[in-house]
């Protein structure tokens, strides 16, 4: 016979349900105030170069250049939405 103890890692049925349920709500707030507090945002992000319109329209043609081979009425369509960006972005400056 031994006389070693058995403590068990997990808490039975006939633990306090009060207890049980104030450990749960807790844990239920701390998510919450995790999901909830804002972030700042990082701080590349914070720091990124503003791009003109044209900028912004070479980047979208450069896309396009890839698609060209695989997709080419997806490339077409934005070649078109491209010069569409520039040409209003250029009639408002």
């Amino acid at each position: 016979m031994s006389s070693a103890v058995f403590i068990p890692l997990i808490p039975s049925a006939a633990a306090p349900v009060r207890a049980r349920k104030a450990s749960f709500l807790a844990g239920c707030q701390r998510l919450a105030a995790r999901l909830f507090t804002s972030r700042r945002a990082p701080a590349a992000a914070a720091t990124a170069p503003v791009l003109t319109a044209f900028q912004e329209a070479e980047r979208v043609r450069a896309m396009a250049d890839d698609l060209l081979t695989t997709d080419p009425d997806f490339a077409q369509e934005l070649y078109a939405a491209a010069d569409r960006h520039e040409y209003e972005h250029a009639a408002r400056a």
